[in-house]
C-alpha cells in the first residue's frame, strides 16, 4: 500500500503545474468571454420567446387539432359511404354528351337569340334600312342598354289616389 499512496503523491505534484495553469486560462477565458456569453443567452432568450408564447396557446392548438381529425375522418367517411351508395343504387353520373345542356349554355343561346330577334324587329320597322354596320351596331348597343338598365332595377310606381268630385258624377 506504500508504494500506491507513495505513487498516487508524486503524480499529484507532477500534474498540479499543468491544472493549475490550465485553471487561470480557463478563468481567463471566462471573463474575457463574459460578455458575449451574456448577449448570447438574450439571443436564445428572443429565439425562444414565439416559442414559449405559442404554449399558452396550447389548450387551442389542442382542440383545433382534434376538430381538424374528426373533419378529415367525417368527410372521408361520408365520401365512402356516398361511393358505396351511388354504386349500389348505379347512380353513376352520365358523360358530359349524354347530360343534355347546362344553364349556362341555355343562357348563351338565349342571349344570341335576342340579339338575333331585336335586328329583326329593327329591320321591321325600318330602322335599318341603309347596309351601314355601324348604324346597326349603335342600334343594338342602344336597345341592349335600354334593356339593361330596367332589367336589374324595380321600376318606380306612384299610387295614384281617386278624386272624390268623379264619384258624385256617376
Amino acid at each position: 500500500m506504500g508504494y500506491l499512496s507513495a505513487t498516487a503523491t508524486a503524480l499529484y505534484y507532477v500534474a498540479y503545474p499543468i491544472v493549475f495553469i490550465l485553471t487561470l486560462v480557463f478563468y481567463a477565458l471566462v471573463i474575457i468571454t463574459a460578455p458575449l456569453l451574456h448577449l448570447g443567452h438574450y439571443f436564445l432568450y428572443a429565439c425562444w420567446y414565439p416559442i414559449h408564447l405559442l404554449g399558452k396557446f396550447e389548450t387551442l392548438y389542442i382542440f383545433f387539432g382534434v376538430a381538424a381529425l374528426i373533419g378529415l375522418l367525417t368527410g372521408t367517411s361520408l365520401h365512402y359511404v356516398s361511393a358505396f351508395f351511388i354504386s349500389l343504387l348505379n347512380l353513376e353520373s352520365l358523360p358530359e354528351e349524354q347530360r343534355g345542356r347546362t344553364l349556362a349554355s341555355y343562357h348563351t343561346k338565349e342571349e344570341g337569340r335576342e340579339k338575333d330577334d331585336q335586328l329583326l324587329k329593327l329591320k321591321h320597322r325600318g330602322g335599318l334600312s341603309r347596309n351601314d354596320g355601324a348604324l346597326k351596331d349603335e342600334y343594338v348597343n342602344w336597345s341592349l342598354s335600354k334593356q339593361e338598365r330596367g332589367r336589374g332595377k324595380k321600376v318606380p310606381t306612384t299610387i295614384l289616389e281617386e278624386d272624390d268630385s268623379l264619384e258624385d258624377e256617376f
